[in-house]
């Protein structure tokens, strides 16, 4: 009866043994580091400083102006909200030089979680990217109604219309901006839809270790097809945008 109660015992500790190796094997096997965390790393007192080329579509076509000017991020503080998640604060600057004074315009808020990254932006609240992701990842990047009217020089355009979701569509590849070279970048797609009266892109790139490098949108509306024209020439709502890192800490 001893060695029969012995032996039950002996077979239980090895059971035990099994299951404790089998889960400390699959705790081993759990890579974070291709989670892609690392692509968008913030806390206070992190910033980036970027070059903003805009054309802004005016009066239907006929008074268009193009300009350069910074924008400076900075992540000034974090607070801990209701539900015990946390929420950092964005304090947005434009300046007309890199180096020259920054006035404040606004403030954003971005929430780093173990799922995903949340920003909102001007009341907007986007889902900029999921983790884990992989090359053809896709989810709802605009919590919102895509048909939100948005005031582009004195004209309400809708900017998301036609969106859909968003994707990732280069993973870990070498790209430059700026003149600087950056080994390890994510490519996500935001928005690629077109017809003959209206365009929708959009796209970002974040680098490892740094965070968005690059950022560009073309958001266009027209009544005339006008084929042979490009957009600029033809389009009476919307803007183009291009947005590089220029500096960051």
């Amino acid at each position: 009866m001893f060695k029969s109660l012995e032996i039950k015992i002996l077979l239980s500790i090895i059971a035990v043994a099994l299951l404790l190796s089998s889960c400390g094997d699959e705790t081993k096997s759990l890579d974070t580091d291709s989670f892609g965390y690392e692509y968008y790393p913030i806390e206070a007192g992190k910033f980036w400083v970027y070059k903003m080329d805009e054309t802004l579509i005016k009066l239907e076509g006929n008074g268009n102006t193009t300009s350069t000017y910074f924008l400076r991020e900075d992540v000034t503080e974090s607070f801990v909200n209701t539900v015990g998640d946390t929420i950092f604060k964005i304090q947005r600057s434009i300046s007309d030089t890199q180096d020259g004074a920054y006035a404040t315009t606004d403030i954003w808020t971005a929430e780093a979680t173990r799922e995903g990254i949340y920003r909102v932006e001007e009341n907007l609240e986007f889902v900029k990217m999921i983790f884990p992701f992989k090359v053809g990842t896709s989810w709802e990047g605009n919590l919102f109604d895509n048909l939100t009217e948005v005031n582009v020089a004195e004209t309400n355009v809708w900017v998301y219309k036609d969106w859909g979701n968003y994707e990732v569509a280069s993973k870990g590849i070498p790209f430059a901006v700026e003149g600087e070279n950056y080994p390890t970048v994510t490519k996500i797609d935001q928005a690629n839809f077109e017809t003959s009266i209206e365009r929708r892109y959009a796209v970002e790139y974040y680098a490892e270790g740094v965070g968005l490098i690059q950022k560009e949108m073309e958001i266009y509306d027209t009544q005339c097809p006008c084929p042979g024209q490009s957009w600029i020439q033809k389009a009476e709502a919307g803007f183009k945008l291009t947005q590089t890192l220029v500096d960051h800490n």
